[in-house]
């Protein structure tokens, strides 16, 4: 990759809309983004639960072949675009966007799952 060269990457967000975020040549950043973008997915859609540690979280990545230590996952989720996806880490518990502090989904994103699983189990 050039020095100074652009990628866009897609972002999901809410209600079907692309957004696109730029980044300046991290490779791991794009990385990072795209695999938790692809968890938050399968989190909102019931694929996985919705109830990650933050060494679950860190071996996801890793599993994925992003490295960062628990220290960079705490700054990173401070920070555009990371923070759209992490809202918070309390105690050892990730808290992703739609859901509450207690680490479960918020109600309105229960009725969704519930429905998709409603439609999934009538076909």
């Amino acid at each position: 990759m050039l020095k100074n060269q652009k990628i866009w990457v897609p972002s999901a967000a809410q209600k079907d809309n692309m957004r696109l975020f730029e980044f300046d040549t991290s490779p791991l950043l794009v990385g990072l983004v795209a695999t938790t973008s692809q968890l938050k997915s399968e989190i909102d859609s019931g694929k996985v639960k919705p109830d990650w540690t933050v060494p679950e979280l860190l071996q996801y990545y890793r599993d994925n072949d992003i490295i960062i230590d628990k220290s960079d996952l705490y700054n990173m989720i401070k920070n555009p675009p990371l923070n759209k996806y992490i809202t918070n880490i309390q105690a050892d518990n990730v808290v992703f966007k739609g859901q509450t502090e207690g680490g479960e989904q918020a109600p309105d994103e229960n009725k969704k799952v519930v429905q998709q699983m409603a439609k999934q189990a009538m076909k």
